[in-house]
């Protein structure tokens, strides 16, 4: 289902709910990328809740690792008997290269990318969210160069409440695709903003810059060869 499209309420009736995969102990999403869940509490993102991926809009590490994640939810469904998660990316610019997202292990049948209008965007998003029906559910408010959104963030707080109820109790994750360079007179209350930045080929650099129990961490250098 990897093709741009509006979403209907009879989309979201035809999908399956998303499998109840979290265990007592399984706090988090891994991302399968053993250098990068080393360096998040709980060794990966918190599931039932809404994280922030900042990062430079012309890097990409943001999109890079949200393809992970996505990857490594519907390869947990699989091991548990299942079929693949379905996992959702709200795309409003079309940047999304199907042949990339292959590349990264996401199985494309299972993607449901959703292209709305930037006005239409924070809507959109709460609905997806509160349908329960994806593992994952990423949100680009970044575009790419030469094609960037003007979406106004500072208005994105109630938003992100919002999104952070429907996730709540749940196993999916909300990622919350932002550009790190651009200033907000306040921070979103995601339950963890995780900084990114590219110093060189094959390492990330990464910030745990937020987190709701209170563990940021300093500036860690990661060998990453996903990162050129």
């Amino acid at each position: 289902m990897f093709s741009g499209m509006s979403l209907s309420a009879e989309i979201l009736r035809n999908l399956a709910p998303a499998a109840n995969l979290a265990g007592a102990d399984a706090r988090a999403l891994a991302l399968g990328i053993e250098t990068v869940d080393d360096a998040l509490p709980d060794g990966g993102l918190p599931r039932g809740a809404v994280v922030e991926l900042a990062s430079a809009q012309s890097l990409g590490q943001s999109t890079r690792l949200s393809l992970a994640l996505c990857a490594a939810a519907q390869r947990e469904a699989t091991l548990r008997g299942g079929e693949p998660a379905w996992c959702a990316w709200l795309d409003p610019c079309g940047s999304l290269y199907a042949p990339g997202v292959a590349a990264h292990g996401v199985t494309l049948d299972r993607l449901l990318v959703v292209r709305p209008a930037p006005e239409a965007l924070a809507r959109v998003a709460v609905r997806v969210v509160s349908s329960r029906v994806f593992s994952v559910v990423v949100i680009d408010t970044t575009g790419v160069p030469g094609a960037s959104l003007s979406i106004p963030l500072s208005r994105w707080s109630n938003v992100v409440r919002r999104l952070a109820l429907a996730a709540q109790g749940s196993d999916g994750c909300v990622v919350l695709l932002t550009d790190r360079d651009r200033s907000r007179a306040a921070s979103l209350p995601v339950a963890m903003r995780v900084e990114l930045s590219h110093p060189q080929p094959e390492t990330l650099s990464l910030r745990v810059a937020k987190e709701r129990r209170g563990r940021i961490g300093a500036l860690k250098s990661l060998a990453y060869p996903h990162a050129a």
